[in-house]
């Protein structure tokens, strides 16, 4: 999970979109939305934009991660989106194209979308027009949620409504999820990235086998009194010292 700065530059007869939504991005401030560090003209012209993209999880893997979210965090999760997919289809902001993977979860348990901008270039084909990417996203969210919750049948039709209604169509999905239950934060441990690569695993509780043993050893370090460990590295060169010495006063002795 790694803070990155992406560049979109418009294509040769876009930029008016592009600076339509840098216009907003600038000017809105939104948490959830990714945000935008720079504006400016490459050397041959082109309007180019950079934005940040903040270190997070992509939202389906945030959701293997919860496991089965209780009503409140859906909330907390989809009421965002639902906003922004509302503020899009009424005109109010201007949101780009993206996919699943471009709906972040940040290590605060917010989510953050990472657009792409109109007009820019490098658009994928995959990719969903902002409004129905965010309704896709709370989608999904509710989905993983426990089927047997009343909230569910009046939710799940709501948003599958809004998919492609307009913004009148997306504020009452929103009513219908900030009635099913008061949101709640978000506690969870985002996946590790280990750079530790070929690390044996901590031996399981009660395995005593000599391999167990040494694999302690190397990892904790040498027993040295009173609950000390001397660090395995340090213990090795001390013995390797000391069967040098040895072996220099062995053969100045003979």
């Amino acid at each position: 999970m790694v803070t990155d700065h992406v560049r979109w530059v418009a294509s040769d007869d876009a930029g008016d979109e592009l600076l339509a939504w840098a216009a907003d991005r600038a000017s809105a401030g939104c948490r959830h939305l990714a945000p935008l560090v720079a504006i400016g003209r490459l050397p041959g012209g082109r309007l180019a934009v950079d934005v940040l993209r903040p270190a997070g999880t992509p939202l389906t893997t945030a959701l293997d991660t919860l496991g089965t979210p209780t009503t409140g965090v859906a909330v907390t999760l989809s009421v965002p989106l639902l906003e922004l997919a509302g503020a899009e289809r009424s005109g109010a902001l201007s949101i780009g194209t993206g996919g699943l993977d471009d709906v972040l979860v940040d290590d605060a348990g917010a989510v953050v979308l990472c657009d792409r901008p109109p007009g820019s270039e490098a658009a994928r084909g995959t990719d969903q027009d902002g409004a129905r990417l965010l309704v896709l996203a709370a989608r999904v969210v509710w989905e993983r949620t426990d089927p047997s919750d009343p909230a569910r049948p009046l939710v799940d039709s709501a948003i599958a409504a809004a998919l492609e209604g307009d913004a009148e169509v997306i504020r009452v999905a929103l009513s219908h999820v900030r009635a099913a239950a008061a949101p709640r934060p978000i506690r969870w441990d985002p996946p590790a990235h280990d750079l530790l690569l070929g690390v044996p695993p901590e031996p399981p509780a009660g395995d005593t086998g000599i391999w167990a043993i040494a694999r302690g050893v190397v990892v904790q370090g040498v027993p040295w009194g009173g609950g000390r460990r001397l660090p395995f590295r340090s213990a090795l060169v001390g013995v390797v010292v000391s069967v040098g010495v040895s072996a220099a006063a062995v053969f100045a002795l003979g």
